[in-house]
């Protein structure tokens, strides 16, 4: 099936997107990209061959030759556009985080269920075939039964402005720390009982740095720090009572330098990452194309990503996160 995208944004997100589709070209055809400047439209399509610029988001929604829209725009963009291109016809593709907050989250599919429209939320590592192997490892014994996961993704943002604006959905948690918390949960295998959640916040009331701490129903014990001002720093760890196992390049799954490292009474092994050499963003688009016709996929379905959403409100809530227009 040949699916053909449209490109809201132009930021950097956008651009990676974009030249990760050029490995799958036919099958999903970049043919559009909206900007609110025409200007910036023409000189991101100037690098697409095929690629028609936009001045305005709508412009790109009413493209009739649009089937499918990655929203790339700010995290208080997404909502809107995901509603506008779902009532447009628009299959949707979201990057992370895909609301402001769960009730956000919960119109977006109600239009999505009206228009019956596909819809994901962009975590792309959930596309890559290393974390069915992860799965396998965990449910093979070897490391016993899964007592911790813990999880880091910090990095210095400090000169972004978008990270630092509350108006704009800013801060750690959303930017970065979602990652992390997806990942937990993912590996839990369901939403936590009791969350807690310590911030140092920024004059403008969002987190720069963030540590919460997840309890399971089975009795598993998630924890994740992040930041956006501080050392790069990116890693997960599975604690099991026979063993555990250390995740280089969780978010990431880059051949030969991402691994599994499993390390039991019995010793270390490292258990590399092994694919076809296609891009990450190619894979989450050949998702996309996977299950058109289910509106939601198995990776990321529509109720993990409410999930997600109402975990994060409970976390930035207890940080001392809140937009302008949430109920205290």
């Amino acid at each position: 099936m040949t699916l053909r995208w449209g490109i809201l944004g132009t930021g950097g997100i956008a651009k990676k997107f974009v030249e990760g589709l050029q490995q799958i070209a036919d099958r999903c055809p970049v043919v559009a990209v909206g900007s609110r400047s025409l200007d910036s439209a023409r000189t991101f399509a100037a690098t697409v061959p095929g690629c028609r610029a936009h001045g305005t988001y709508q412009a790109l929604l009413d493209d009739p030759m649009v089937d499918v829209v990655y929203v790339a725009l700010l995290n208080h963009q997404h909502a809107e556009w995901c509603i506008r291109a779902a009532q447009a016809g628009k299959h949707v593709l979201c990057e992370k985080p895909a609301a402001m907050t769960a009730v956000e989250l919960e119109r977006v599919l109600a239009a999505v269920r009206a228009a019956g429209t596909f819809f994901m939320e962009g975590f792309l590592y959930r596309c890559h075939p290393r974390w069915a192997k992860l799965r396998e490892i965990i449910a093979s014994g070897v490391i016993g039964e899964v007592r911790l996961l813990h999880a880091v993704f910090c990095f210095d943002g400090s000169a972004v402005r978008r990270l630092q604006e509350r108006a704009l959905g800013g801060g750690a948690l959303m930017d970065v720390g979602c990652y992390p918390l997806s990942w937990l949960r993912w590996i839990a295998g369901s939403e936590p009982v009791a969350t807690t959640c310590l911030a140092q916040l920024n004059a403008d009331g969002v987190d720069l740095t963030a540590s919460a701490t997840l309890r399971f129903a089975n009795g598993v014990l998630g924890t994740f720090n992040t930041s956006f001002v501080a050392h790069r720093h990116i890693a997960a760890l599975v604690e099991g009572s026979r063993g555990r196992i250390d995740i280089t390049e969780p978010w990431r799954s880059t051949p030969n330098e991402s691994a599994f490292i499993v390390t039991t009474t019995s010793g270390v092994e490292t258990i590399p990452t092994v694919d076809d050499g296609l891009n990450t963003y190619a894979r989450e688009a050949l998702t996309v194309a996977a299950h058109i016709a289910d509106q939601q996929a198995p990776v990321m379905t529509w109720e993990d990503s409410l999930g997600q959403a109402r975990t994060m409100d409970a976390l930035r809530h207890q940080a001392g996160v809140w937009w302008d227009n949430e109920a205290r």
